[in-house]
């Protein structure tokens, strides 16, 4: 059993019994996990990510294909995540079941497995996407606005990469022009092996 084998049984055996009686699957990270390059982390999964059971399908598997066509990369060089590996939901006004950002409980239930994840994958470099995954391996100390497009340390001991969330561009299409020449800054350092550390 590999070691990132290991820490997904020893997670799937902490969360089980955790919500009985409620269907909250766990959605794990996929793709090269042996030392790629790039390690990137969102937050949490989708209806769509729950129901393939893969992270990063759906509408941020849109954006996560135009960040790779951006930085010149392809899905199998590199292993995506999230923080949260279940589905965090909200009643909408209209009774529907939402998304909704992850709350402090289910930050800080999972990330210490991310953390776990991060060591088995052995990735050269992090990237994370918006606030959430941001303040889980910096401790909570700064913003994306702060930070976007910069490398910094994480907790993790792995230079990390910081970018704004893609689907916040559809909100705030002045984003989009920021977004874009952080993720070419990021392609510059991949390509030009100029990453810190």
């Amino acid at each position: 059993m590999s070691d990132l084998s290991a820490v997904y049984q020893e997670m799937l055996a902490f969360f089980k019994p955790l919500w009985p009686g409620e269907d909250k699957p766990l959605v794990l990270g996929e793709g090269k996990a042996d030392s790629p390059i790039l390690m990137l982390i969102g937050e949490a999964p989708g209806e769509t990510e729950v129901i393939k059971g893969r992270p990063f399908v759906g509408k941020a598997g849109k954006n996560l294909d135009e960040f790779l066509q951006l930085a010149g990369l392809k899905r199998e060089e590199i292993f995506v995540s999230n923080v949260v590996k279940i589905r965090p939901t909200e009643k909408g006004p209209t009774g529907r079941t939402r998304n909704r950002a992850p709350n402090k409980e289910e930050l800080s239930l999972f990330t210490p497995f991310l953390l776990k994840e991060i060591e088995a994958v052995a990735p050269r470099a992090l990237v994370t996407l918006g606030n959430v995954p941001l303040k889980a391996l910096t401790e909570g100390k700064i913003t994306v606005g702060d930070c976007h497009g910069a490398w910094m340390n994480s907790r993790a001991g792995i230079p990390l990469f910081s970018l704004y969330h893609p689907a916040s561009i559809i909100y705030r299409r002045a984003l989009a022009p920021v977004y874009e020449n952080d993720v070419m800054e990021l392609a510059r350092c991949l390509k030009e092996q100029a990453i810190p550390g």
